[in-house]
């Protein structure tokens, strides 16, 4: 065989694994659900850093109908200097199907104080799936999050373009 063939061979087989690859529009509405742990501490390096980890339940709200009424245990680390930091963590999200898929998140938050003891912590980051069960095994893409957290809970927007 000449390295054109070669070449042409490579060429189509890889062309053949793109076309079968399915594509998915996972965005989604997240709102929490419930707060399985919570812990912050303060180590002492500086007097306004505080570092957490939380794990939380959300329920996902999407127009793809598998990925609608998804829950998605959260587990997550952050690290805040006075109002503002970063985060960063892992995701399970189970879809209707029963299937699982993971992703790994990072980004950056700030809150904010208004009237009294009333307050805003507004997020935003990136997501890349890890992993998946079943026909979501080879889930490969993610997208990004814009997110407002308050006393009453966490919404948050997804942007979310996959394959499998």
């Amino acid at each position: 065989m000449t390295n054109s063939t070669v070449s042409a061979a490579l060429a189509l087989f890889l062309m053949s694994i793109s076309a079968a690859a399915e594509k998915i529009d996972c965005s989604n509405t997240k709102k929490s659900k419930q707060e399985i742990s919570s812990q912050t501490i303060e180590p002492g390096d500086r007097p306004d850093r505080r570092m957490g980890q939380f794990v939380r339940v959300d329920i996902s709200s999407s127009k793809n109908s598998e990925w609608d009424g998804a829950q998605q245990m959260v587990y997550g680390h952050s690290d805040s200097l006075a109002s503002e930091g970063t985060h960063a963590g892992y995701s399970m999200a189970t879809l209707k199907s029963g299937e699982k898929v993971w992703a790994r998140f990072e980004g950056v938050h700030y809150r904010v104080s208004k009237d009294g003891d009333v307050w805003e912590r507004h997020t935003q980051g990136v997501f890349r799936f890890i992993a998946g069960t079943g026909k979501y095994k080879t889930i490969r893409g993610g997208g990004h999050y814009r997110g407002v957290a308050t006393a009453a809970g966490l919404t948050e927007e997804d942007s979310c373009e996959a394959e499998y």
